[in-house]
């Protein structure tokens, strides 16, 4: 493919991505876009590696000159909208370190559980796009056959204390509602079937706060969800936000294993016994507790192809 059939398909991987974005009325900074641009729908894709750098900016610069995206505050819209997401930004990053000081203190506690091996932020709070009375939202790793034990433990404290969702209308409730097990790690099961534009994101947004270094595994293992977007790199730890492991812990027996399990099955509330298990919303089993009863998958994923069907590219 010449230089200019790769700028255009550059064009067309970096509408996509803003697209997505502009779904979920979030401006990406260019960083991002440039990081996690979907390439798998551009022309070319399964025969040329994806675009340089420079091609990247070529492209960019053209879809500003022609007036399809804007660029401004570090961030990039669609042609329209960068005034109100890029202030609708500001104002959540201003949200952000109260929001992660509060999250790495539930990250300490969880840590203070030693079957617990990497906890992340996730959803717009990784972002630094959450909502003033949003929830915190965590990811949490732990070792297989510990899960039921360690979210009793983790979420336990946060039920008594009244602050998890549905029990507060206070800012910042703790969300611990996705665990998976380390011998589970690869999600692609968890996704909507077909594609699953959120869930992809989802991922590659994921703003760790500890990691034992199963963190790679969890990467390597999803290698076939992060397909689409080729020069995305894992997560790291920064020395900012990182928690490390407290030298008190809880004593973690295998033997509660079972008793944490019917204890839990026994506690939840009426929408999530209904639909556990019947789609990938709501799972529960040895390896993955996952509660997204308010799903938006679905309407995310809407949302996207009706932009992608107005700018022509499907």
């Amino acid at each position: 493919m010449s230089y200019q059939g790769r700028v255009q398909s550059a064009r067309e991987a970096i509408l996509q991505t803003v697209a997505y974005f502009d779904a979920i009325d979030y401006a990406p900074t260019w960083t991002e876009c440039a990081s996690w641009f979907e390439w798998s729908g551009a022309h070319g894709f399964e025969y040329d590696a994806p675009p340089t750098v420079p091609e990247l900016v070529s492209a960019r610069d053209g879809l500003v000159h022609d007036g399809r995206l804007e660029s401004g505050f570090g961030r990039i819209a669609l042609h329209g909208r960068l005034a109100r997401l890029a202030l609708l930004a500001m104002e959540r990053t201003a949200l952000f370190p109260r929001k992660v000081r509060r999250a790495r203190s539930v990250a300490r506690w969880l840590l203070r559980n030693p079957n617990v091996r990497y906890v992340a932020l996730a959803n717009t709070t990784a972002l630094a796009h959450a909502r003033d009375l949003g929830d915190l939202d965590f990811f949490v790793v732990v070792r297989a056959g510990t899960i039921w034990s360690s979210r009793l433990l983790g979420s336990g404290v946060y039920k008594l204390l009244g602050r998890l969702p549905g029990h507060t209308d206070k800012q910042d409730a703790v969300c611990l509602s996705y665990f998976v097990a380390d011998d589970a790690l690869d999600l692609s099961s968890h996704m909507l079937p077909g594609d699953d534009p959120y869930f992809r994101y989802w991922f590659l947004s994921l703003l760790p706060l500890a990691d034992d270094g199963v963190g790679k595994s969890l990467w390597d293992a999803n290698r076939a969800l992060i397909s689409r977007h080729p020069r995305a790199e894992r997560w790291m730890l920064t020395p900012d936000l990182t928690v490390t492991r407290p030298r008190i812990r809880c004593i973690a027996s295998d033997a509660i294993e079972s008793l944490a399990r019917r204890f839990q099955l026994g506690w939840f509330p009426k929408q999530i016994v209904e639909r556990m298990n019947r789609d990938t919303s709501v799972m529960v089993n040895d390896h993955v507790l996952k509660f997204h009863v308010d799903d938006g998958r679905e309407a995310y994923r809407a949302a996207y192809q009706e932009r992608l069907r107005v700018m022509g590219l499907v």
